[in-house]
């Protein structure tokens, strides 16, 4: 979610909040706001007519965030004497709505939305599925241009689903790894691959390595350990600026 929502929400709920809830998308604020309103309201369940008013935190909460669904976890802070059987199912029903409403909510807008079963892996309505989908067009095209710098197998290791503001730079980076290659009249393909690429925390990881590079390769290989070093941390300064300027955190 944004930043600027982010830090209201830790002031509004600060005795639930947890950092966690920093990742979960814009689309999910709402059923996390229903979540939370309904586990402070916890004290008001089988409350006794003679119980003084005012109310307590019953939970510490942990939130696990995919593209398809949001499960909240919850530690509890009272012992088992005061957990009534209704306050014990009102908060489990509170636990279980959260991920329901969003495993059947657009990630990005908040409107109705649904998984297919395409290769666009969320929760999205219409609109954004269709954005989605682009977007890996977009990221598909670049890693077939690109694919001479990757290993042949390389599993997960290799994403290059980044954020959108971090696309062109991204690109233009591989581009230019790509290029260097290829000017040394192709003896260098095959010999510098990229073995990493992916965004961890919000920060863009890269790792690479030179398997038997030819004699006078070294001007190649500086250029190359160059354009990393600055692709990682205009990345940094990128997502610091993005993240500052209330847009969500990058993930």
């Amino acid at each position: 979610m944004k930043k600027e929502i982010a830090d209201r929400l830790s002031k509004e709920y600060a005795n639930l909040w947890d950092d966690s809830m920093r990742v979960i998308p814009d689309g999910w604020i709402t059923p996390l706001l229903t979540m939370l309103d309904r586990l402070y309201g916890l004290s008001d369940v089988d409350r006794k007519s003679y119980q003084g008013e005012g109310l307590s935190t019953w939970v510490d909460l942990h939130i696990d965030v995919s593209p398809i669904v949001a499960i909240a976890y919850a530690t509890p802070l009272k012992p088992a004497g005061k957990w009534t059987p209704g306050r014990a199912l009102a908060c489990v029903e509170a636990l279980a709505e959260f991920s329901v409403q969003t495993g059947e909510t657009c990630r990005t807008c908040g409107e109705p939305g649904i998984m297919r079963l395409d290769g666009i892996e969320g929760i999205y309505c219409d609109q954004h599925r269709d954005e989605e989908a682009a977007k890996i067009d977009k990221y598909a095209a670049l890693y077939d241009e690109c694919r001479v710098i990757f290993p042949a197998v390389h599993g997960k290791a290799i994403d290059l689903h980044v954020p959108d503001f971090l696309y062109d730079l991204l690109a233009s980076s591989l581009r230019k790894i790509k290029q260097v290659v290829e000017d040394e009249g192709g003896y260098l393909e095959g010999k510098i691959k990229i073995t990493r690429l992916e965004m961890i925390d919000g920060q863009l990881h890269v790792r690479h390595v030179y398997d038997q590079m030819p004699a006078g390769a070294e001007p190649a290989m500086m250029e190359i350990d160059d354009t990393i070093r600055w692709l990682e941390g205009q990345s940094d300064e990128l997502v610091r600026k993005h993240n500052s300027d209330g847009g969500s955190d990058a993930s």
